[in-house]
């Protein structure tokens, strides 16, 4: 198959898989008022792949390393800085094109990158064998897939072996001749109700008597004894919005349960290496943190751009302090635009696959989270309290109330009072809405806490050599 249609990717989600939103059962997520949005967002980046502009194919499709028949893009097992680059330029690519974050393949193969790097450190050719091999099934198929990383994890003072419920961390709880059955649950999964491939790898380091937590496997969506219980969200534009004229783009995220589920043998990567638990969380952290990096940038750009024109909308670009904060705004977004490029120019090679800079990449995803607060409450100030207060698109369009709103809502003169409403709203959907409340939770620990960069950190930059210049300054040691 290689390139699917958005509609195949559509039917493909009809598969009995068992999903639950608000309490609700739904039957078909395709359908469904909330799940809807999330098909339609990832089925916008198969609506691209299949594109007849040949521009777009060009950046979107590759050729087969062996085959040369037509792949997504994003299975292509990078090997060099310029293929980082091009899941950066993917990335941003279909945002800019969809208008949202069609994530249908970048977590998946964060997760079967990382587990390809580390199958060979383990030294267990049928893993490897099983990652090849499961990498060719989703470039035949064209499948969307998930990530699922973090465990619920219970009580955060403990291992995972001395939790209350053993189930608070996924474990294996069978093996026979035939594969592995394993239980627990996994929270947090970004896009899971309408992934095609479940990918799962360890969340953290275990330890020797923590064996059977360590495990990552691979298992289709609709398998028996899985649950995805979704996080409720907004559906299509409502009529009290300013909007653009293109539909809403959002995912949902889900609690994967894992109940007594079943996995082959052939689509295991992991199961009992304990040792190399913490290596498989750190490679796919890296690989991960660098697919975040590279989306926020165009997010960030859009809400830098609302605070460029808030500013001309209220008349005051010129005014000294605005200009400050524009400034301040400017920085952040294009610091973090060169941290991203300085992560791939410097890959860490794993044999013959590239990880972003692990150094770089977490620098790259700390400035982003620490500073993004500080960076709405600019974008807040400049657009004014109005960007809280705002009538909204039913009252504009009433005719009783529309002469007052046209009359006293206008701003500078350059522009209309539709202009600037619509603006408003634009802003208002950043920094201050439930939307914008639920991203400045999860820039924080989306893509893993401020507290694990710092830890990668740490661990990554050259304190002895630091010091080493210390002491050679302070004549400790000879130059």
């Amino acid at each position: 198959m290689g390139i699917r249609t958005a509609q195949q990717y559509k039917e493909s989600l009809r598969d009995g898989r068992n999903v639950y939103i608000s309490g609700e059962k739904v039957e078909d997520i395709t359908q469904h008022r909330v799940l809807g949005v999330t098909v339609d967002t990832v089925a916008a980046g198969y609506e691209m792949t299949s594109s007849d502009n040949q521009e777009i194919r060009e950046k979107l499709v590759a050729k087969h390393p062996e085959t040369g028949e037509p792949i997504n893009r994003f299975f292509i097992t990078p090997q060099n800085s310029e293929q980082l680059f091009d899941r950066t330029r993917m990335i941003h690519l279909l945002i800019e094109n969809t208008g949202g974050l069609p994530f249908g393949k970048d977590i998946g193969t964060d997760c079967l990158n990382a587990v390809m790097a580390v199958a060979r450190q383990i030294g267990n050719k049928q893993y490897e064998e099983n990652a090849k091999n499961f990498l060719e099934h989703l470039r035949k198929n064209d499948l969307h897939t998930c990530g699922a990383v973090s465990c619920v994890k219970g009580d955060r003072s403990k291992e995972p072996a001395m939790q209350k419920h053993p189930d608070y961390y996924l474990h294996v709880v069978d093996k026979n001749k035939d594969g592995i059955v394993v239980k627990g649950a996994k929270m947090h999964i970004t896009s899971a109700p309408n992934a095609n491939e479940i990918i799962v790898v360890p969340t953290r380091q275990m330890r020797e008597n923590e064996a059977d937590y360590a495990v990552s496997f691979a298992i289709p969506a609709n398998t028996k004894g899985i649950t995805f219980i979704c996080r409720n969200g907004r559906g299509p534009w409502s009529d009290r919005e300013f909007h653009p004229d293109r539909p809403v783009r959002e995912l949902t995220e889900a609690m994967i349960v894992f109940d007594n589920v079943f996995v082959p043998w052939d689509r295991v990567f992991m199961c009992g290496e304990w040792q190399y638990s913490m290596l498989l969380a750190y490679t796919f952290a890296t690989f991960h943190r660098f697919t975040a990096i590279s989306y926020k940038i165009p997010s960030v750009e859009v809400m830098a751009g609302c605070a460029v024109a808030m500013a001309k909308y209220n008349g005051l670009e010129k005014v000294g302090h605005i200009r400050d904060k524009l400034a301040n705004i400017a920085a952040y977004v294009e610091t973090l635009r060169a941290l991203t490029r300085a992560s791939a120019l410097e890959p860490v090679m794993h044999g013959d696959i590239a990880v972003p800079n692990p150094l770089v990449t977490n620098m790259a995803k700390l400035h982003f989270a620490d500073n993004y607060h500080q960076f709405v409450k600019l974008i807040q100030d400049i657009g004014g309290g109005i960007v809280a207060t705002c009538p909204d698109k039913r009252d504009w369009d009433n005719p009783d109330i529309h002469e007052y709103l046209e009359h006293y809502l206008g701003g500078s003169g350059k522009y209309s009072t539709m202009e600037r409403l619509q603006m408003v709203h634009e802003t208002m959907r950043h920094v201050c809405s439930h939307e914008s409340a639920f991203h400045e939770v999860t820039t924080v620990h989306a893509e893993g806490s401020m507290a694990a960069q710092k830890m990668m950190i740490l661990y990554e930059s050259p304190l002895e050599r630091y010091e080493t210049r210390a002491k050679r300054a302070a004549g400790i040691i000879e130059s």
